[in-house]
């Protein structure tokens, strides 16, 4: 029976993100298909804010938290506002929020149809 364990918080490293190895037997990442030990960004897609998005939801919660809600643009503003007011997210200049509402929106927004 394979346990799910997280990997540790990523650590920059001169400029890089350093991901410490996961242990063996980690399940495999449904965007990849690799172990998640091999995928150090989780399953997260891609794209011009993945590196925001993992830093700072995975600071917290799970990021399957993330990548199953599936919520509008505005749904995905209001959470982030939520989590800077109730939930001690770090407030973001304007350029850092619209990557991140873009990267939520393209990769995990409502399925239209």
């Amino acid at each position: 029976m394979l346990l799910p364990v997280a990997l540790a918080a990523a650590v920059p490293v001169g400029g890089d993100v350093f991901f410490p190895a996961a242990l063996a037997d980690e399940p495999v990442s449904a965007n990849s298909g690799l172990p998640v030990e091999a995928d150090p960004w989780q399953g997260l897609p891609p794209g011009p804010g993945r590196e925001i998005v993992f830093g700072l939801c995975q600071a917290c919660h799970s990021l399957a938290i993330v990548k199953q809600q599936g919520l509008d643009r505005d749904s995905w503003d209001e959470t982030l506002v939520w989590m800077v007011e109730e939930q001690g997210m770090p407030a973001l200049n304007a350029e850092a929020w619209k990557l991140i509402l873009d990267y939520l929106t393209t990769h995990y927004g409502a399925d239209p149809g």
